[in-house]
């Protein structure tokens, strides 16, 4: 680990955040998003690279690399780390870390997490080799899975402050968890929670001979009990008066993207820990949403 360079008092005893980088534009995007949210939360910033052994043996596999004039892969890296530490410690006044591990990107994420006890991790959307499989939420699930901490997945597009904050909710204690999680990270941002609700089976009631007036009667009394959910929630969220609040009818990822899409910085989903069948379907719900979303996305265990 290299040492720290520093201009900033920060409280060493707050919890870290971490962000993991394979170099690529992608991951330069999610290592900027991290320095700015430590210097905002005056927080230490740990910088790290796992490198894989595989990915080498696979270039040179590929390629004709013997003419490479380079110096080692393992000391290159820690050069570059210790540059990019540098830089945001000059430009962010931060105090930050570069710390590098060997094995699986994911494996090595969680365990350095956990041991480092973190506040926060993030990751890009897109990258060279694991980062881009955030894009369909197989990575990102499963850090927050096993590293148990949050999981930041930036966007490939310059953002600003965040300052717009939608979360998702369906009234579970996960989505508490999510909104209050959002309210200690973003403390400065207009937050607004969303619910979408729906007819349970209304195609096939339409089947069965229901007609536009009985499927309209049935969509109010959803929304009559939407907006009831949305009331006790409130009662619950540590600072619920914070927050503002919205209702849709429609499907959980549609309408999250189309809420989201207009003047939204950042978009916050809690992990479901149901059934195999809802790990499921809530896995395809959040894999729509990074892949679709315009602005990054924030993953709370």
């Amino acid at each position: 680990m290299m040492s720290p360079s520093t201009t900033l008092t920060v409280d060493s005893s707050a919890a870290p955040i971490v962000v993991a980088t394979d170099f690529s534009d992608g991951a330069a995007v999610s290592v900027e998003r991290a320095a700015g949210l430590a210097s905002g939360l005056h927080r230490q910033l740990h910088v790290l690279h796992v490198f894989n052994d595989s990915i080498w043996a696979t270039v040179a596999s590929l390629y004709n690399t013997s003419h490479w004039q380079g110096e080692d892969p393992v000391l290159a890296t820690r050069r570059r780390l210790s540059e990019i530490v540098a830089d945001l410690a000059s430009r962010h006044s931060i105090e930050a870390f570069a710390d590098s591990a060997t094995g699986s990107a994911a494996e090595e994420i969680s365990r350095f997490v956990k041991e480092k006890g973190a506040h926060l991790l993030v990751v890009g959307k897109q990258g060279e080799h694991w980062i881009a499989d955030a894009v369909l939420g197989e990575t990102a699930l499963k850090l927050v899975k096993h590293a148990g901490v949050p999981v930041l997945v930036a966007n490939d597009k310059p953002r600003r402050e965040m300052l717009r904050v939608l979360v998702a909710t369906d009234y579970s204690e996960n989505a508490l968890r999510a909104a209050n999680t959002a309210r200690k990270l973003f403390p400065n941002a207009h937050l607004r929670l969303l619910n979408a609700y729906k007819v349970t089976f209304e195609s096939r009631m339409r089947l069965a001979g229901a007609n536009d007036q009985d499927i309209e009667r049935y969509r109010l009394i959803e929304r009559g009990r939407a907006e009831q959910g949305m009331q006790d929630f409130l009662s619950k969220l540590e600072g619920g008066e914070e927050f503002a609040s919205s209702l849709t009818h429609g499907f959980p990822a549609s309408s999250v993207l189309e809420a989201a899409a207009v003047d939204i910085d950042l978009i916050v989903v809690g992990r479901h820990s149901g059934s195999a069948i809802e790990e499921r379907l809530l896995g395809s719900v959040t894999r729509n949403v990074l892949y679709h979303a315009n602005c990054d996305v924030l993953l709370v265990p």
